[in-house]
């Protein structure tokens, strides 16, 4: 038998309205079955043993309404995706297996308990916070048959993996304060243990993107969702106004500095800018004004991003990650936010890196695929995202979309993963590799 084999990839966010399509008509999670399909073969051929671990954002709950006779095509209210408890968590679970049989079906054809014996790790995200609850994980045990003789191939982490001399995490954690727990190993909202505590970034999903993805099926497709708002004042400036409006009203509690903290409510100021981006006639000011004036736009850019920084956690206390230099180019703005972002990840890697328990550190959550050297020898590796990732298209794939000729189907042509292998000492060296299928 060769030495051990590992596998790693994240945010493929599997819900059950993934419609999106290649040109070739193959869907992300049908390469995700042709992906396992390919690894379990390897598994058999090289008699090898094989762990796949899923780092985060497999399935999307937060984009998946808990309701009975679930029906795709369906506009659901906001109401319809608030209950986090773990009856309604069940139920997102089984419309995203009902929707996606095949896949569920991939998975537990890939599980062998026989040598070469072949297991999946499960890590949860932002996204599939849900995956906390007993119910759930017992279900998904349930739809993969992974009970009995098959109970030990199946393994979930609360928040990572760190065995091995891999380090394995989804990274929302050390990325932004919007999407950050206050426990990801007991996420239950303090006041109702029967509910899992929201963060911001759940709140504005479930608020507005959630509705924003029926005319705009490509807003996910931005990472993180403050450069998608900066993209969108580039590209459409009345859906950039909506969002950063919903992004205000939404997410308060990160505005601490804009907060009356006597009566909770939001200052004068804030409510000024919020009457401009949500009134039309003000809009349509604003937006002449903006259009016109690179020095208006730099000036509007510096109060933005007091709101926009908010959302960024503090990386105990490294305030180099907050500055971002202001100027009158959103684009510009978009790019330095996912960078900042991407630093944070691999600044938290390299503090991780150890020869003798971390010589492999992996993060996903950015969507952007990377390979760094650490130190001591020791690799960063982030694993992207089998979502398509919108942020380097060209100009004209951008006014296609806001101008919604592009349809779902421009779907990611890149799938990035990691590849473990482990020496005959037990040393792991790692690639950044790309399936095609």
């Amino acid at each position: 038998m060769g030495y051990k084999l590992k596998f790693v990839l994240s945010d493929l966010h599997i819900g059950a309205r993934n419609t999106g399509k290649a040109a070739s008509g193959v869907s992300p999670a049908a390469r995700f079955i042709d992906f396992l399909h390919t690894i379990r073969h390897e598994s058999e051929q090289d008699d090898r043993e094989i762990e796949l671990i899923i780092n985060g954002d497999l399935f999307a709950f937060l984009q998946t309404p808990a309701v009975d006779n679930f029906d795709p095509n369906a506009i659901y209210p906001k109401e319809a995706y608030l209950d986090s408890s773990a009856e309604a968590s069940i139920k997102r679970l089984d419309i995203i297996a009902e929707f996606n049989p095949d896949v569920f079906n991939a998975m537990s054809d890939f599980l062998q308990v026989e040598n070469p014996q072949r297991r999946l790790t499960i890590i949860k995200g932002n996204h599939d916070i849900n995956l906390f609850w007993p119910g759930v994980k017992n279900r998904l045990r349930e739809i993969l048959g992974s009970s009995g003789t098959r109970a030990s191939l199946l393994r979930f982490a609360d928040e990572f993996v760190s065995r091995e001399k891999i380090y394995v995490e989804h990274g929302h954690q050390r990325a932004e304060k919007m999407n950050g727990y206050h426990d990801s190993f007991d996420p239950r909202a303090a006041s109702n243990p029967t509910q899992l505590h929201y963060p911001a970034g759940a709140r504005f999903t479930i608020d507005f993107l959630n509705d924003a993805k029926q005319e705009w099926w490509f807003v996910d497709h931005i990472k993180p969702v403050t450069a998608l708002i900066w993209y969108a004042f580039y590209w459409n400036f009345d859906f950039a106004c909506q969002a950063l409006a919903s992004f205000i009203r939404h997410t308060p509690s990160l505005v601490v500095s804009d907060l009356s903290m006597a009566e909770g409510t939001l200052t004068t100021a804030t409510h000024s800018l919020l009457h401009e981006l949500e009134d039309a006639a003000a809009r349509r000011d604003l937006a002449d004004k903006y259009a016109q004036s690179p020095a208006f736009r730099r000036e509007f850019h510096q109060h933005v991003q007091q709101y926009l920084d908010d959302a960024v956690i503090d990386n105990k206390g490294e305030a180099a990650f907050h500055f971002i230099e202001v100027g009158d180019n959103p684009l510009e703005m978009a790019h330095a936010d996912q960078q900042r972002q991407r630093a944070m990840l691999f600044a938290a890697a390299q503090k991780l890196a150890d020869p003798d328990k971390a010589r492999v550190i992996v993060f996903g959550h950015t969507h952007q695929p990377m390979q760094k050297k650490l130190s001591h020898g020791c690799i960063y590796v982030n694993t992207g995202s089998w979502v398509e990732d919108l942020s380097d298209a060209p100009p004209e794939t951008w006014r296609a979309l806001f101008n919604g000729v592009l349809p779902p189907g421009h779907a990611n042509r890149i799938l990035p993963y990691a590849r473990i292998e482990y020496d005959a000492d037990d040393n792991p060296s790692v690639q950044l590799l790309y399936f095609e299928g």
